[in-house]
């Protein structure tokens, strides 16, 4: 099974994700009742939340209905300008209506990265109603692409690809800085109803090509774990991450 891959001009890319995000969640409340949502960190998915925050994009979203969790975060307060929660609550959170939705961040005030992973793992858990040993399937999950390949916080060479896990969050060490993040696992990222990539700029162009065309294994580009759910991906990429795929 291959992905579904959606080229859009750059100008266009945000309202253009945003709009498909916003069908897919009204989609998954018309059948469900309500939408599971995976946040993405970075500049290419904060221009998307605020995109989701105007009209009439935000009025078409019942978001008492939603319930956001994050993908990966960094081991930083939340009030940190590295947090992917920050970034989120500046451009979403605090623009939507009351009621909002349900979040449910990485708490990193915790006393190790380890004690956070589980707490994490446990809140999702408990939330979702899992049984012991589980694995959530979350409706949607926003991923982005890193230009080593990484997704979340998935790098090269992780011991999770390597190894697999049986948690839903695990606490990583960043190959290059050393700084520590907290991560969902493969396993609980690509049970995923929908799994939306995002990915925008020139500079991202090289590493699509050995996403979406390569022959790398995951352990090398972590984001083609993808395949684990080809049929429940797309790919959002703008025309410049897209130049060098080929025609087909």
């Amino acid at each position: 099974m291959k992905p579904s891959v959606e080229v859009i001009e750059p100008k266009l890319f945000a309202g253009a994700v945003a709009d498909e995000i916003v069908a897919s969640v009204r989609d998954v409340v018309d059948e469900h009742g309500r939408c599971s949502i995976v946040l993405a960190g970075g500049s290419t998915p904060s221009s998307i939340y605020r995109m989701l925050t105007k009209p009439p994009r935000v009025e078409d979203v019942d978001w008492a209905k939603i319930t956001m969790y994050w993908g990966d975060e960094r081991w930083v307060p939340h009030t940190d300008n590295m947090s992917n929660f920050k970034m989120t609550q500046e451009t979403l959170l605090s623009q939507l209506p009351s009621p909002g939705p349900q979040i449910f961040p990485v708490n990193t005030a915790l006393s190790s990265p380890e004690a956070g992973a589980e707490a994490y793992s446990k809140t999702i858990a408990t939330q979702e109603k899992l049984a012991a040993g589980q694995m959530p399937v979350f409706d949607i999950v926003l991923l982005g692409v890193g230009e080593d390949g990484h997704t979340a916080s998935l790098f090269p060479k992780s011991e999770i690809i390597a190894k697999g896990s049986t948690r839903i969050a695990e606490a990583v060490k960043h190959p290059e800085d050393g700084k520590v993040r907290i991560t969902l696992t493969p396993e609980a990222l690509f049970k995923a109803r929908h799994v939306f990539f995002i990915v925008k700029g020139d500079g991202k162009a090289d590493v699509v090509k050995r996403v979406l065309e390569g022959n790398d294994p995951v352990l090398d580009v972590p984001a083609r774990l993808y395949q684990q759910a080809a049929d429940r991906v797309t790919f959002f990429l703008d025309s410049g991450a897209a130049q060098r795929l080929s025609k087909n």
